[in-house]
């Protein structure tokens, strides 16, 4: 009954339709799907608006204004008219063309420019930042994925072993062989192995959720991932991964562009002191007035000029300064933590090859001996405590071959993200 329920719940795991998938099919699947990819790049559709806003201020500005009343002219600035249509009739009905442009302001347009154009700067970093983290979690939801089915498969080999043993214990039992103990050991060793079958499928569908998750898409699919190439290769050497982190991390680059983006807040900061010249011009139309037609137009020169702030315009400047400061040791703080990520990575790649070296030499070792109990189990040289030993040995020794495999395979993919290559 029990090794009933074991099968159907391994036939209902495999049930669902399977995905094959390929490590560029996931990346691709990752870039494009991921939500939180998708949040940054909608950011930087708002940075390019805001950039639209900041160079909109070098064109004059064009507008239309019209009104009708009759009453205090006072009375109108609750719908704040522009232009003609604002002028002190009592009794009125006017149109009115208006200009106004921003002709001089040392500065003020360029810097707030140039500030928001870095600040996309910093947000297109941040970007691709994201794209970074997602790609390296999907490598690792990928090779663990695989790594998780690869279990399953070496416990479903494993389970058909035990039950070779049990019909084989059974079948010298029942010839006056071997004694009732061996085949009670044989199933109870075979229960053992049923049980971490269905842990390993278990730890199969949480992998391809979480691989599933990364992808931005249905967390219960049931992907097939495509083995490929497993190797390993030892990495380059450490300071010139150190080197090429520095340089490619995206990170770093969102700082360099946010202490930029600092540094030109403090010239638009310090512009603020200078003068600004404005021009405005308006003309139209007003019925129910004597004004002249040639009168019915007016043109401006207005300048602006801050003499007092209370200190404001110097704070905002203090502000600015201080924030370049506060990045500055940011930047260090980072570089440290991009170096020690590095370093990690790579030693924990040189520690997994050395483990994968290790364990082909244990799994062969259990193999033969695996063997050998088997022979001498059949010629009743050997008891069954031998034999289960020998297969539960050769069951740790698979998995542990497996995992020390594809822990090489996530350790190198996170040596790629930790030194900036995609």
């Amino acid at each position: 009954m029990k090794a009933r329920l074991l099968t159907l719940a391994i036939m209902s795991m495999a049930a669902r339709a399977e995905t094959p998938i390929t490590p560029a099919k996931a990346r691709e699947m990752a870039l494009q799907h991921n939500p939180s990819i998708e949040t940054a790049r909608r950011r930087l559709v708002e940075a390019d608006a805001r950039i639209r806003q900041a160079r909109a201020e070098y064109f004059p500005q064009l507008g239309f204004s019209g009104i009708a009343k009759a009453g205090l002219s006072g009375a109108m600035n609750l719908i704040n008219p522009m232009g003609l249509a604002n002028s002190p009739f009592f009794r009125n009905l006017a149109g009115s063309f208006n200009v106004q442009f921003t002709g001089l302001d040392f500065g003020r347009r360029e810097h707030r420019l140039a500030l928001e154009r870095q600040r996309r700067e910093v947000i297109e970093a941040e970007l691709r930042t994201r794209e970074a983290e997602v790609l390296a979690e999907t490598e690792r939801g990928y090779y663990e994925l695989l790594g998780a089915r690869r279990l399953r498969s070496v416990a479903e080999s494993i389970v058909r072993s035990h039950e070779t043993i049990v019909r084989q214990a059974q079948a010298y039992y029942d010839a006056q062989m071997r004694s009732r103990v061996d085949v009670e050991l044989a199933r109870t060793a075979l229960a053992g192995v049923q049980l971490r079958l269905v842990e390993a499928g278990n730890g199969v569908q949480v992998a391809a959720a979480r691989f599933g998750r990364s992808l931005g898409g249905a967390q219960d699919t049931d992907y097939v991932p495509d083995e490929g190439d497993l190797g390993v290769a030892r990495p380059e050497p450490l300071e010139s991964l150190v080197k090429e982190a520095f340089r490619l991390r995206p990170e770093l680059r969102s700082l360099a562009a946010e202490r930029e983006a600092l540094a030109e807040k403090v010239r638009l900061a310090r512009s603020q002191r200078k003068p600004q010249f404005s021009l405005a011009f308006a003309g139209g139309y007003a019925r129910f007035t004597d004004v002249k037609a040639e009168q019915l137009m007016a043109t401006g020169l207005g300048l602006g000029l801050p003499l007092f702030t209370g200190g404001r315009l110097e704070g905002q400047i203090q502000e600015a300064k201080a924030a370049v400061r506060v990045l500055e040791s940011r930047q260090e703080e980072l570089r440290q933590q991009v170096e020690f990520e590095v370093r990690s990575a790579w030693l924990r790649v040189e520690t997994a090859l050395e483990l994968v070296a290790v364990r082909k030499v244990q799994i062969e070792s259990a193999r033969q001996a695996l063997r050998l109990a088997s022979e001498r189990y059949k010629e009743r040289l050997g008891s069954a405590v031998e034999l289960n030993a020998a297969q539960a040995d050769f069951a740790q020794a698979a998995a542990g071959e497996v995992t020390a495999l594809y822990d090489a395979k996530v350790a190198e993919s996170a040596l790629r993200f930790a030194a900036g290559q995609r």
